[in-house]
């Protein structure tokens, strides 16, 4: 990396005027010249340049403290630009080294890499968030149970794109022909609240499960949030792509590194999980129900007592059949 900060340094002595223009030198990586740049442009911040196949796919990251993740164009080529101002050279060489890793090293798509390795450092630098609540928890808990269990025993790495909870679409997981819609609680019986009219319900021609999921709250626990991602990251690391979906997913339920060492990190006890089938026996508001004028929202408790649950075997090979049909 010291390596890095001399070539900056040269290339800042004979840096461009033009506004857009930048300086480059071919980034060595392991000894070796890599396909990836460093440069500096006329105002002297620093930049890493890694080429693209396209624009991408997520939204980047919020600028902060200088920091920058840009689309750039070298003429005919499409490069991923990340940016620092010159005083945090140190610094931004390290997080460029980590970038070249992932990318040269464990071929990771440079933009899925970048997004989730800006992030993450901008979350060791920012004030602290505010804790993940206790019921959003619990809730995570539940779809990254499913994930670890049902999904990625059924579909391999490919589980991870079919996971929509943290998208805020009306269920946790979505395939063109299965839906799964997961609840988790901590009482003793398997009840839960549903809190949108809809959310019992399908689009035509699609299969809707529940997952009931209960657990205990125990300072002993040895399930939380963060015991589950670390499991399904090593079960994922072969997998680059679907790695980054993760995390990037991950991030989207508010989740933040800073909640491993925090007392409000929930710890549970997996009591039971049950999946359920929605059919017409399935306690939910009639398919053509509609609030009343005036009344915008409504929630109700639902009762899965004696209901007849589904073979795990039996919904692995449901998911797998309607990923293959969608």
């Amino acid at each position: 990396m010291s390596d890095w900060i001399e070539t900056w340094r040269a290339l800042r002595a004979s840096r461009p005027v033009g506004e857009d223009q930048v300086a480059t030198a071919p980034l060595v990586h392991a000894g070796v010249e890599t396909s990836l740049s460093l440069a500096v442009s006329a105002s002297g911040d620093l930049h890493l340049l890694a080429p693209v196949q396209g624009p991408p796919t997520r939204s980047l990251p919020q600028d902060y403290n200088g920091l920058r993740l840009r689309e750039r164009r070298l003429g005919d080529q499409v490069c991923l630009d990340l940016c620092s101002p010159a005083a945090h050279e140190r610094m931004f060489a390290t997080l460029c080294s980590e970038l070249a890793d992932a990318i040269l090293t464990d071929g990771r798509d440079p933009w899925a890499a970048a997004i989730v390795i800006v992030q993450r450092w901008q979350t060791a630098w920012r004030p602290v968030r505010q804790p993940m609540s206790r019921s959003a928890q619990i809730g995570a808990i539940g779809e990254l149970l499913m994930l670890q269990t049902l999904w990625l025993p059924a579909l391999g790495p490919d589980a991870v794109h079919y996971w929509s909870g943290p998208d805020r679409e009306r269920h946790d997981f979505v395939t063109p022909r299965l839906h799964m819609e997961v609840k988790a609680t901590t009482r003793s019986r398997h009840e839960h609240e549903i809190s949108r009219v809809d959310q019992l319900r399908t689009p035509e021609d699609r299969r809707l499960m529940l997952a009931s999921v209960q657990l205990e709250e125990s300072a002993m626990g040895v399930v939380s949030v963060a015991s589950l991602a670390d499991q399904l990251v090593e079960a994922l690391r072969a997998d680059p792509a679907a790695l980054d979906g993760f995390l990037l997913r991950l991030s989207g339920l508010d989740w933040s590194e800073e909640m491993r060492r925090s007392p409000d990190l929930v710890r549970c006890h997996l009591r039971d999980a049950q999946i359920f089938e929605v059919d017409d026996d399935f306690p939910r508001l009639p398919a053509d129900f509609v609030l009343p004028d005036g009344v915008l929202a409504i929630r109700y408790t639902i009762s899965l007592a004696n209901l007849p649950y589904l073979d795990v075997a039996d919904v692995r090979r449901d998911i797998r059949r309607a990923a293959q049909l969608g």
